[in-house]
């Protein structure tokens, strides 16, 4: 391994003198390249930006909801929370305004011009809401507001009472205090087939045969077609865009003047995605950002524009082939395009600085243009290279996920990387030959060049001077910190949690609150029920298993589930309206008979309801579960334990319908379950990419204990933020994990530069004090550079009003500062502590040929 080490650091120093003769010739070939990889990026280049992407064409979850959504439609709405400046959802002024304004959003969404209006497929509110009244034998469904407007306050008063009699109504329509109502608006998100013919197949046929009418014992039969079967549709993916268009449209409604009176706040998945969007948007702003405070700094630092020019020239290709080729390849992006060109951003101008401040440091020194290129290379040649492998270890190591997002996320970001270290020495030296920075060289006039802005060197020296006389009070201070860290992390949990997407204070973040305190929550979860076989929905004890189910989580879970709602709950409400609203029948009926004749006065009273709850044939339907916010964390237990309680409590039904099918679903639930697997697969894949890199580092330094130290300082910018968010009581979500190998990166970057340089010095000389003092003499400022500009660049994501860029851009800028700290600080005070030997002892012992000095 020394004498390929040994090669390869000759090699890096002839390279750009064997490339500056055929210059022209790699200039034409990396315009062929961009050409083809701009023509994959015209033609095949792919976005997707839709939830769907991440799951697997075929995948479980994915499948049980679109069954679900083949019945009873799409389980995406809008629940806008509003409240009138009465303080009264029940005063005049309050019911005049949301008649006014349920009626706008109903004929809006029905013109032939309702745009993206035209995603509404029902509306409820107060003004619609249905309740049940019996007339003989006949049940009549009645609206509370919308059929006669309750013009006297003695009548809006009974309405109210009314309204307070309907279990489904509280929280729903109106808060406890009735300071809040709420309007439900149900889209079609996610139930538009691909093709719209196909949304004509499917036929479904209710043939029911008038009754004798309502009483005990009479007779009453209902014929439906059991061979009518809902089609299987294919259903379009629901791109971001199409969530921020809808909900867009729907605030230029509510913003009208006309409904000034009421105060709205927006919660359910379109808006929440609708600031995922607005999210995208304001990244890409953040990003313009961070890639102008890099311009900056590169210019304060180098104050020449062909330092500027040159790196990010080398980024902004590096990341075009790497996205030219996924495209070519059939690849499909999502928004975690951003994340790879941080990375190549972060990895690419971190390596261009170090070439650039060799460069600058051998010219200083007298070295001509061509002599100090040469040196630049064969200093930093070996450090690019191992930077470039362990990053791209790390980016591979996402392949091992089942998730095509991640994985897609994981080769491009590979291949840019790849790419940028071609790029760094195979075109790069012929950049720097045609325009370099003008430098000024030790003992000449500022005319012969520019001077630095910032000259780190008389601190670096202190620096060398200072951890040689405290070198072990400064590694037992690191180890005191490190363990308060590790105690700290003891405290971190690993939770994404959808209602902390937003900052304290938001629209968003208020509203979600607002749900979870005065209305219904911001979740929705199914429990989809197929019992495969007809009428399996009108046995007694089928509605009996339901109505136990749902009190049992109920009970079990008062913190969580806030409602609850069924067939079984429709059928205990009719019982008791059709027995002249006694409490006591507000109970399921032991003989099938009665159930019958209940589900049939509901259905002639309300069809559109029935279907909503139940298939024509009375083999499938659902339970709702209306829940407050939470995390993975909060509801990964609670889904495991409602499977378990599903099972026991339908077990005794199996003997009977041995092909029922009972499946937690909705998009609220899956989400949660992929965002839980994600966490868990990043926290995976970054171990087993430390160890590869570990290994690595062992094999390159030529010694275990080398390759150990070496993992420290790249540990602790990890073990930093672990720490300290934990401390904090600040869970690590997924958005962070999958920025944390863009840190590590960082990270390790510098510590190879910095061990590497040191070991062929400490082999050199055997001496610590003068391998310290040329390490961060000749490295140190690249480090600093790189450091400031990366810590910095991350720092500017913190603004981000989505908090699942703001706390890794946070975070990401103190642990890239961390990581300088114990480069600069915690390594030179270990190496002069502990002296290890780095495989010098057998370098020598093998007579292998020591690194010549730079000249």
């Amino acid at each position: 391994m020394q004498q390929l080490l040994f090669r390869l650091n000759h090699l890096f120093e002839r390279l750009p003198g064997a490339l500056l003769p055929y210059r022209w010739l790699s200039l034409i070939l990396f315009v062929a390249i961009a050409t083809l990889m701009m023509t994959g990026l015209v033609r095949h280049f792919a976005v997707n930006m839709s939830p769907e992407v991440w799951f697997e064409d075929e995948a479980g979850p994915l499948e049980i909801r679109n069954a679900f959504r083949r019945q009873f439609g799409s389980d995406e709405s809008v629940f806008i929370v509003y409240r009138p400046q009465s303080g009264d959802v029940f005063s005049e002024e309050a019911l005049r305004t949301l008649e006014k304004l349920h009626t706008t959003l109903t004929q809006l969404s029905e013109g032939a011009d309702a745009g993206e209006l035209g995603r509404i497929v029902d509306i409820d509110s107060l003004y619609n809401a249905r309740y049940q009244i019996a007339q003989g034998d006949t049940l009549i469904s009645k609206k509370l507001i919308g059929a006669d407007f309750p013009e006297t306050e003695s009548e809006r008063e009974r309405r109210r009472a009314i309204a307070e009699s309907q279990d489904s109504f509280e929280r729903m329509f109106y808060s406890d205090d009735f300071q809040y109502g709420g309007i439900r608006i149900k889209t079609d998100f996610g139930v538009v087939p691909v093709e719209s013919e196909l949304s004509e197949s499917a036929t479904q046929t209710d043939n029911l045969l008038a009754d004798d009418g309502f009483g005990f014992g009479l007779e009453t039969s209902l014929e439906v077609d059991a061979s009518a079967e809902v089609a299987e549709v294919e259903f379009a993916s629901v791109q971001l865009d199409e969530y921020a268009r809808f909900m867009n449209a729907v605030r230029e409604i509510t913003q009208d003047p006309a409904f000034s009176d009421f105060e709205f706040h927006y919660v359910g998945n379109p808006a929440t995605m609708d600031f995922v969007m607005n999210a995208v948007i304001e990244a890409g702003g953040l990003l313009t950002a961070m890639v102008a405070l890099v311009v900056i700094l590169l210019w304060v630092l180098f104050r020449s524009l062909s330092a500027v020019i040159w790196p990010l020239l080398i980024v902004y290709t590096s990341a075009i082939w790497a996205i030219g080729t996924g495209a070519w390849l059939g690849m499909t992006y999502t928004t975690m395009l951003a994340l790879t060109f941080m990375l190549v951003l972060a990895v690419g101008i971190a390596s261009c600085i170090h070439v650039l401040s060799a460069y600058t440091l051998f010219t200083r020194e007298g070295k001509d243009h061509h002599r100090a290129l040469a040196l630049a290379y064969r200093k930093t040649g070996i450090p690019i290279l191992l930077t470039s492998v362990t990053t791209m270890i790390g980016m591979l190591a996402l392949t091992l996920t089942d998730m095509p997002i991640i994985t897609t996320f994981g080769i491009t970001s590979a291949l840019a990387v790849g790419f940028s270290f071609l790029l760094i020495f195979l075109f790069l030296p012929i950049l720097l030959d045609i325009w370099h920075p003008k430098i000024q060289t030790e003992g000449k006039s500022e005319s012969d060049g520019k001077k630095p802005l910032i000259d780190l060197q008389p601190m670096l020296a202190w620096i060398a001077d200072f951890t040689e006389r405290r070198a072990k009070a400064i590694v037992v201070s690191y180890v005191a910190v490190f363990a308060l860290l590790i105690y700290g992390a003891f405290g971190l949990s690993i939770d994404t949690n959808f209602s902390k997407l937003a900052r304290e204070g938001t629209p968003l973040q208020s509203a979600l609150e607002l749900v979870d305190k005065d209305m219904m929550g911001g979740m929705d979860l199914e429990v989809f029920l197929d019992f495969n076989q007809a009428d399996a929905l009108q046995d007694p004890a089928v509605l009996k298993a339901i109505n136990e189910l749902q009190n049992l989580i109920s009970e079990k879970h008062q913190g969580k589930v806030i409602k609850t709602f069924s067939l079984a709950d429709i059928v205990e409400d009719t019982n008791q309206v059709m027995n002249g609203d006694d409490p006591a029948y507000h109970r399921l009926p032991d003989d099938p008979r009665m159930t019958a004749q209940l589900l049939y006065l509901f259905n002639n009273a309300n069809p559109d309801d029935r279907r909503d709850m139940v298939s024509d044939d009375y083999s499938k339907s659902h339970i709702s579960f209306m829940l407050k916010n939470g995390g993975t964390n909060e509801y990964t237990p609670f889904f495991n334990q409602l499977d378990r309680d599903i099972e026991q409590i339908f077990a005794p039904l199996r003997s009977t319908y041995p092909d029922m099918s009972l499946e937690v679903t909705g998009t609220f639930h899956m989400m949660m379950n992929l965002m839980d697997h994600v966490a868990w697969t990043q926290v995976k894949s970054f171990s087993f990419a430390l160890f590869i890199i570990t290994l690595l580092m062992m094999v390159t330094l030529g010694s275990y204990q080398a390759g150990l130290i070496s993992m420290i300082p790249n540990l602790l910018p990890a073990v930093f933020t672990f720490g300290v968010m934990g401390a904090l009581g600040i869970p690590l979500d997924t958005d962070t994990l999958i920025v944390a190998p863009i840190i590590i990166g960082i990270a390790v970057d510098d510590t190879i530069h910095f061990l590497t340089h040191y070991r062929y010095t400490w082999i050199e000389h055997g001496d610590v004090g003068i391998a310290v003092r040329k390490t961060l003499r000749e490295v140190g400022q690249a480090v600093a550079f790189t450091s400031l500009i990366l810590g910095l660049g991350f720092g500017v994501l913190g603004f981000a009003g989505y908090l699942g860029l703001a706390k890794p851009g946070i975070f990401g800028g103190l642990a890239i500062l961390v990581a300088l700290l114990s480069d600069l600080l915690f390594l030179p005070a270990l190496m002069h502590w502990l002296k290890p030997d780095m495989g010098r002892r057998k370098v020598l012992e093998n007579n292998a040929p020591a690194p010549s000095k730079l000249t």
